[in-house]
């Protein structure tokens, strides 16, 4: 077939003739590069009888010799496609906090190449307790992506519970008396959350002089105390005679 060339025809019959038969191989858009090995690896095949041929055996050679010039072609055309992997690193908080400075990793950047990456997460301050992806954003001024093949690989970001600490205050009275107000201290609210707490003790007017357990209750109105490691002291009532 002179001068003809693969990428001249969107459909190729090659007809061989080897020993007794012809051998035809057809292939749906043969003189497509990128799928020339796919082609011949699904291309269809015929074997008709021609009765006894005296055609050479060494049109072999010119079968494997295209199937190699195909295949350098193949390798030479992924070759030329390098890949980037950019991964982000895991990172955690607890609830409440800002968002750390996300950071990561690009494997296979070409020198020269003006390619960086941000790191975004929907998470904020109010987020509850959980995991949340944290995603990389390539920024490319250059143009230069479409050199590469390219694998992202996100990082999660994991919001566990902040520290929240009661603690009742401690009090004395005599016998007799009735209880005062008891008093306490709440640390490590985040976000202006509505947790307050009250504080009892089972002692009362009549009961003998000794030490009496205070004890706070946490009250939730926003309903938020999931996102908390919740630490309660109890404070001592002291009775004396």
């Amino acid at each position: 077939m002179p001068g003809f060339g693969l990428g001249q025809a969107e459909n190729v019959v090659l007809m061989v003739h080897r020993e007794d038969r012809v051998l035809f191989v057809s292939s749906e858009t043969f003189g497509r590069t990128d799928k020339n090995m796919n082609t011949l690896k699904n291309s269809t095949t015929t074997l008709l009888s021609t009765g006894g041929s005296t055609r050479p055996k060494s049109v072999t050679l010119f079968i494997t010799a295209l199937l190699l010039s195909m295949l350098v072609g193949s390798v030479a055309a992924q070759a030329q496609t390098a890949t980037l992997v950019v991964t982000a690193i895991n990172a955690g908080r607890f609830y409440g906090d800002s968002n750390p400075e996300f950071t990561g990793t690009i494997k296979g950047l070409a020198p020269g190449d003006n390619i960086t990456v941000t790191f975004t997460c929907v998470a904020n301050p109010g987020s509850s307790v959980g995991d949340y992806v944290i995603v990389p954003t390539l920024v490319d001024p250059d143009n230069k992506l479409g050199n590469y093949n390219v694998v992202i690989n996100n990082g999660t970001l994991t919001v566990t519970p902040a520290p929240l600490s009661i603690v009742a205050d401690d009090v004395t009275r005599t016998a007799g008396q009735p209880n005062p107000a008891f008093t306490g201290t709440i640390t490590g609210i985040k976000n202006g959350d509505d947790i307050t707490a009250t504080h009892d003790s089972p002692a009362t007017v009549g009961s003998e002089a000794g030490a009496y357990p205070i004890i706070p209750t946490l009250k939730d109105a926003s309903g938020r105390i999931g996102n908390y490691a919740v630490t309660i002291s109890n404070g001592t009532l002291t009775v004396t005679p």
